[in-house]
């Protein structure tokens, strides 16, 4: 009885201390964060037919109901990104900080019923770029934006049914709270709001050896309310009231995982992400302040393996592949997008209750010659270089 008592008072102030630092503000050098969970990122992010530990609520919450009891588990993924930027006779780079992106995602299992239902806070969508204010196409161009803040949180519950031994389907909502803050040379803009969301997904295990998984997240739109800062004069700024409009498209994930037999986890995921959607990004209530996006729907190809070891141990690696979805006409240096290599390499172990995972991933794009921009500032070659470190930590109850 003591023991059931200290776990439950361990896990309310756990829950209470991880729900505080995943709903702080959060940002990252990226659009959408595919990268939530370390196992998963190990294997180039290849999960959602795998989908057993809470993190299924991103990755497909139907496979909740492979779970047992209840499980808390939380997650970060650090990354640095080393965008440079090579123009006529000048070189600019980002600030290559480490910026964290924190999760918490929490599961329970009915005992001797097919429900089980999650809880999860992540960011799907952020973004953290700074060229700094004397980057060189911020002094050649007023109008180009150098740096960039946006945070996306979502709050997302989830509701999974095992309708058979080896098909369960899933559905769940969300509250999502988005704030948005870009800096040029004679524009600053601050302004935010929230929305509401949904997902469906399914998991379908019709083999010791085959598992399928497909994951859908809806489409949210949002109209940001704040306040631009429009320069007049050098140094001088003249606040008015402004709002903008933006979407966060819909994306849908194929999963397949083979598993010859219980040493060996083989999975390949098709992440497509409708990019579409994104067209502009207008200030209403600032005359002339819009930027043309015309982004196009771009896939994720996603390979990993898991090799399991003896004491809970196993080892993982895997490879991502990110299409660029932003043209040469209207790319900006906030969203500095190219064809990405993503190599994610982990070890961990799993204990009776306890498991961790520590992953590093390693990105690079070779350098994108940018030309025929609307901004001629803009035009030149952009390249990358990453490092990412993730950790995962969980516990059942």
């Amino acid at each position: 009885m003591k023991r059931k008592q200290t776990q439950s008072k361990f896990a309310s102030a756990l829950v209470c201390i991880l729900l505080t630092i995943a709903a702080q503000s959060i940002h990252a050098a990226a659009t959408r964060i595919a990268f939530i969970d370390a196992f998963a990122t190990a294997r180039g992010n290849a999960f959602a037919a795998t989908a057993d530990n809470p993190s299924a609520i991103f990755y497909n919450s139907a496979g909740l109901t492979q779970l047992e009891g209840t499980t808390l588990q939380a997650n970060v993924f650090a990354i640095s990104l080393d965008y440079d930027y090579k123009g006529a006779g000048v070189r600019d780079h980002l600030d290559n900080s480490f910026q964290p992106v924190p999760s918490l995602f929490l599961a329970h299992r009915f005992e001797e019923r097919p429900f089980a239902i999650g809880f999860g806070v992540y960011a799907p969508f952020a973004l953290g770029t700074d060229w700094g204010a004397n980057a060189s196409f911020a002094g050649a161009d007023p109008s180009v934006p150098y740096e960039a803040d946006l945070s996306y949180v979502k709050y997302h519950g989830v509701v999974a049914w095992q309708i058979t031994d080896t098909l369960s389907l899933s559905a769940g909502l969300s509250y999502d709270a988005a704030d948005i803050d870009v800096k040029a040379t004679a524009l600053r803009y601050d302004g935010s709001d929230n929305t509401l969301g949904y997902s469906m997904a399914l998991h379908w295990k019709p083999h010791l050896k085959h598992a399928f998984g497909l994951n859908y997240q809806a489409r949210t739109s949002v109209r940001f309310s704040g306040t631009a800062e429009v320069m007049i004069a050098p140094n001088t700024y003249l606040p008015l009231p402004a709002s903008a409009n933006l979407v966060f498209p819909e994306s849908i994930t194929f999963g397949y995982s083979y598993r010859p037999n219980e040493h060996w986890n083989f999975e390949f995921n098709l992440d497509w992400t409708n990019w579409d959607r994104v067209n502009t990004l207008t200030l209403d209530g600032v005359p002339g302040a819009s930027y043309d996006l015309n982004w196009q729907s771009a896939f994720i190809w996603e390979f990993g393996a898991t090799r399991y070891l003896r004491d809970g141990w196993h080892v993982s690696g895997g490879y991502t592949y990110v299409e660029n979805a932003v043209p040469d006409r209207d790319f900006l240096p906030i969203v500095p997008d190219s064809n990405r290599h993503f190599f994610g390499f982990g070890v961990g172990r799993s204990y009776e209750h306890w498991r961790w995972q520590a992953t590093y991933q390693y990105a690079y794009a070779s350098d994108r010659g940018v030309s025929g921009n609307t901004r001629p500032a803009l035009d030149g070659k952009w390249g990358l270089d990453s490092h990412a470190l993730s950790f995962s930590l969980g516990y059942r109850f």
